[in-house]
């Protein structure tokens, strides 16, 4: 089975960045949320127009934090297979050039902040690592930040995203589908079937609370059909990287809540809204 990366898709076209996941020969592209439907509750959900010329689609999970997938921001090879021969990325995008828009269709979204800073893996491979963070020049108002969530336990995903809603199908608008079986799981990767297409790379998989347990990375053969799979970054194995974008620590007192999560060890006191070591 071909397995690419979901592709960034042009702006003029409406199309979005996804790609496609697992093992073998796998081409990085993009994809959308196939057989779904419209989405204009999932605000925290966003659009993320790389320079005027392409999409992907994001999480808020901070006042000024988006996630995302890696190979929405970084400059990568044409060919991109796994598990990887040597190194994917070949350089960085500038962070200026990621503006965040909110709404349910990139016709009518506002754009709410852009980039400052760029945080990735230490790595440079996209194999296993297709995740990044966008730090915003500003705090995003009046929406509520998405929490984080473990894949332990979770055996279904919702998807959202602004990609294509079949192989011929439109991009742009915000779309979601529930109840998506995770057919297998990796350390940090999953497996589903079809859900996601060229325009939703770096959009979120979330559990049955809402929380993103993972991330648009890769699909293939096609969006749609008997033989397509997607495959997800966990957001679980990336914990001290968000952590760390997050700004939380691991001791207790912490702030956390609103969008704040405390770090692992520890846990987010509903009351106190500080952060409590785990016992």
């Amino acid at each position: 089975m071909n397995r690419h990366w979901f592709s960034v898709i042009a702006l003029v076209s409406l199309a979005a960045c996804s790609s496609g996941a697992g093992s073998g020969d796998a081409a990085f592209s993009e994809d959308a949320i196939v057989g779904g439907h419209s989405d204009t509750k999932d605000a925290a959900v966003v659009a993320i127009d790389i320079g005027g010329e392409a999409l992907c689609t994001g999480s808020l999970i901070g006042p000024r934090l988006v996630l995302t997938a890696r190979h929405c921001v970084s400059e990568t090879s044409e060919a991109v297979d796994c598990p990887a021969q040597g190194s994917q990325i070949e350089g960085e995008r500038a962070a200026d050039t990621f503006t965040i828009l909110v709404g349910s269709n990139i016709r009518t979204a506002r754009a709410v902040a852009i980039g400052q800073r760029i945080i990735t893996p230490d790595s440079d491979v996209l194999c296993d690592h297709d995740v990044a963070l966008i730090e915003l020049d500003r705090d995003v108002t009046g929406v509520t930040p998405l929490a984080l969530g473990s894949l332990s336990g979770v055996r279904t995903v919702r998807g959202v995203g602004f990609g294509k809603r079949g192989d011929n199908a439109d991009a742009g608008k915000k779309m979601t589908r529930s109840n998506v079986a995770i057919h297998s799981e990796s350390a940090s990767e999953f497996v589903v079937g079809v859900l996601s297409c060229n325009g939703d790379s770096g959009g979120p998989a979330l559990d049955s609370k809402g929380r993103v347990v993972g991330i648009v990375s890769r699909g293939g053969p096609n969006c749609n059909g008997p033989d397509s799979e997607n495959i997800y970054t966990r957001v679980d194995a990336f914990h001290a990287l968000i952590d760390q974008a997050l700004g939380t620590g691991t001791g207790t007192g912490t702030e956390c809540g609103s969008g704040k999560r405390c770090a692992s060890g520890s846990h987010c006191n509903a009351s106190t809204l500080r952060c409590e070591a785990t016992n």
